[in-house]
């Protein structure tokens, strides 16, 4: 048992002096591949967990260059990932613009044929509509500035929605 416990201490040591000594090498391998400190600390410590797991199968004359191909292949398969993540969201996001554009797109036509249909309207009717909507007055101020009453101004503009409700409606139903 106390040989057991001798190899175990031995084995702690041989490792902390190990860590002391190349972690701070380490990192700063890691850092100039992956230009990211922080990236390269946690590549380091992967790959220092690893060796403490193996270490009684390392060769105590290639574990400094076990160590480094470790974390340069540690490097590597990071930035082979960050790669296809950055790929990935490139896709993402030219999927994501070239739909905003179709709905945009989609928006604008209907925008646009309802105005056609709203200038089709007989006046005052679509000056009516164009008051209440376009310049965002209410019914009491397009009343006032045609001479009529509100009463008429709200006639107008159902008139108007229907109008355009049925013409927009008929539309899609051809399409």
């Amino acid at each position: 048992m106390q040989i057991l416990f001798r190899r175990r201490n031995h084995k702690e040591e041989h490792f902390e002096r190990l860590f002391a000594e190349m972690y701070p090498r380490l990192v700063r391998f890691a850092a100039t591949l992956m230009d990211n400190t922080e990236e390269a600390k946690d590549i380091v410590s992967e790959t220092m967990e690893q060796a403490w797991k193996e270490f009684d199968q390392l060769k105590e004359n290639t574990r400094s260059a076990w160590l480094y191909a470790t974390v340069r292949n540690g490097c590597l398969n990071r930035l082979k990932h960050l790669n296809v993540e950055q790929q990935h969201t490139d896709r993402l996001t030219e999927a994501t613009r070239a739909e905003m554009n179709q709905g945009y797109r989609a928006h604008e036509a209907l925008l646009q044929q309802a105005e056609n249909i709203a200038r089709s309207l007989p006046e005052p009717t679509c000056t009516i509509l164009r008051s209440c909507y376009w310049e965002k007055k209410t019914y009491q101020q397009v009343a006032e500035e045609l001479g009529i009453s509100p009463d008429t101004v709200k006639k107008h503009i159902s008139k108007a929605l229907r109008t355009l409700r049925e013409a927009m409606l008929g539309k899609e139903e051809k399409q």
